[in-house]
């Protein structure tokens, strides 16, 4: 395995994060501490306080990982957190099918990686914990798995009949999930790791679970031994401990909503994008079917999707404080939630992740929290030996690749160095007639009958030479056509929907063809790196 780091810049990323990975100064006014300053990390670390109570902290978390069969090392990660000087290092991700794309994998090892290195140069316990997203609802993106077959790469849909707009960690799998297995398995390579992967997952991803339970259990069998938690918010005695926040996102709705659009056009004016809209209400309802509801706000009146409860802020409250578990955080008020949960010093994210918090700086303090470290999480593309081979014969660098398939063909044979066939023929066909023109003269003086039948001969020649011609331009063709080919070749493996790799396909993929214990030769390979700039990963 072979690392190199290339510039954010020669990936299609956006400014922001371009500028969050290298211009942290143009940045500053948006977020509390640069995640690339060794003073300023320490600093903030030194200063971290925890609003909560640990006790309760630890009593939750257990009750929560052992619904998936938590290891010893879990429970040790666990008890760490009773000491008042024990941080954790949080990051999170979508319950996707079967572990999801791998920017999954790269956030929970950006994570334990800095848990280690932490604990060792701070000389207290740092913790890696896995936010399960178990509140979110999007079923279309926990449902699609991205795999490459064969020849090309697929997206492939789970369809439960239990979707409706639950809580994507409570749906149960269902018997369907069987024959998406035999789907996702015929177009794989059978190989020496298949039968243990395959065999790990239908332990898991089987018809009697839901999403929640069978993604929990993957993930700590895969990093339970590296002491990851998992953590989140489908629990009532996490909602207990967090209703004070929901509360609070009642009372102060209108200092929020005022702080998170202020911030926000501020974000707009220095040049950047603004990742998600600014709403007067960050809370959501859980029904009597346990479908999540959005609910707004006007003139302090609260109301739901259907409008079948309404309620003043005064009565929300007092809902809230009764009825806990009936609510749900949005995109905003989650990371919240986990500061009053965990003691959040930092949280791993991805570059969408990292455009939102830009806009939360003026949020936390509405709760009298301090925002945490937004650590990048580490970003690469995987190279296999077959791409690497043919990637080094075409004249594009990796991010040439990001472009349309159409753009990228034509870019080639643009640059391509095509000889010029006609000049060959067209000099080779001038030498002949200027070689030919006395022999012909002369043999038609010694024997004027024969004059024609040299000419004959000449013409012959023309026409061989046409037929070689034309046996050139086909063998240039296929050339060209093969490069094409290798090109489209390249560009799905790298570049799959026009989407960097990380995010479209399913890790399992390389679990399969690579072998089980992968994620921890990367985790040692990632130690010694720094998520300042995106690895190629050569296999």
């Amino acid at each position: 395995m072979n690392i190199k780091s290339i510039p954010a810049s020669d990936l299609p990323f956006t400014k922001l994060f371009q500028d969050y990975l290298t211009n942290f100064e143009k940045l500053a006014p948006f977020f509390e501490t640069d995640p690339f300053d060794e003073k300023d990390i320490k600093k903030k670390i030194e200063s971290f306080t925890f609003q909560g109570n640990r006790k309760q902290t630890v009593e939750f978390l257990k009750e929560y990982n052992h619904q998936f069969d938590a290891n010893d090392e879990v429970y040790t990660s666990i008890d760490k957190l009773l000491d008042d000087q024990a941080l954790v290092v949080v990051t999170g991700q979508q319950l996707t099918l079967f572990g999801g794309p791998l920017l999954t994998i790269y956030k929970i090892l950006t994570a334990i990686n800095y848990a280690k290195r932490w604990e060792k140069k701070f000389n207290r316990p740092v913790i890696p914990v896995f936010w399960m997203a178990d509140e979110d609802h999007d079923y279309e993106e926990a449902a699609t798995i991205g795999i490459p077959d064969k020849e090309d790469f697929q997206k492939h849909f789970f369809e439960s009949n239990n979707r409706q707009e639950k809580r994507v960690f409570d749906i149960r799998l269902g018997e369907s999930v069987e024959s998406f297995f035999d789907e996702i398995k015929k177009i794989q390579f059978e190989t020496d790791f298949s039968k243990d992967l395959w065999n790990d997952l239908y332990s898991f991803y089987h018809s009697e679970t839901t999403f929640g339970n069978a993604f929990g259990k993957w993930m700590l069998h895969l990093f339970g031994k590296h002491g990851l938690i998992l953590a989140g918010t489908n629990h009532k005695k996490a909602k207990e401990i967090i209703k004070d926040s929901l509360q609070k996102s009642v009372e102060r709705a209108p200092d929020i909503y005022d702080a998170l659009s202020k911030k926000t056009d501020e974000l707009k004016q220095a040049g950047y994008h603004q990742q998600v809209f600014v709403q007067p209400s960050n809370l959501f309802w859980i029904d009597d079917d346990g479908n999540r509801q959005k609910l707004h706000v006007e003139d302090e009146v609260w109301v739901e999707d259907n409008e079948n409860f309404k309620w003043s802020s005064v009565d929300l409250i007092d809902e809230i404080n009764n009825h806990p578990d009936r609510f749900s955080p949005n995109v905003f008020l989650r990371p919240v939630t986990q500061n009053f949960l965990l003691p959040a010093a930092a949280y791993v994210a991805g570059p969408g992740e990292i455009a939102y918090y830009a806009q939360t700086r003026e949020f936390y303090s509405l709760f009298d929290l301090k925002m945490p470290i937004i650590l990048p999480r580490f970003s690469a593309t995987i190279i296999e030996s077959g791409i690497d081979r043919i990637l080094k014969k075409l004249p594009f660098n990796i991010k040439d690749y990001s472009q349309r398939i159409e753009d990228l063909e034509a870019a080639y044979i643009d640059q391509a160095d095509t000889p010029d066939i006609e000049k060959i023929f067209g000099k080779w066909r001038h030498q002949i007639d200027e070689v030919s023109k006395p022999a012909i003269a002369e043999i038609g003086e010694i024997e004027p009958t024969l004059k024609k039948t040299s000419e004959k001969a000449k013409a012959v020649f023309y026409t061989e030479l046409d037929k070689l011609k034309g046996k050139l331009y086909r063998s240039v063709k296929d050339q060209e056509k093969t490069q094409l080919v290798r090109i489209r070749k390249i560009q799905t493996s790298i570049f799959p929907n026009a989407n960097p790799q990380e995010r479209e396909v399913a890790f399992i993929y390389f679990m399969n063809k690579y072998g089980l214990d992968i994620w921890d030769q990367f985790l040692e390979v990632f130690s010694e790196e720094l998520p300042d700039t995106h690895k190629v990963i050569r296999l």
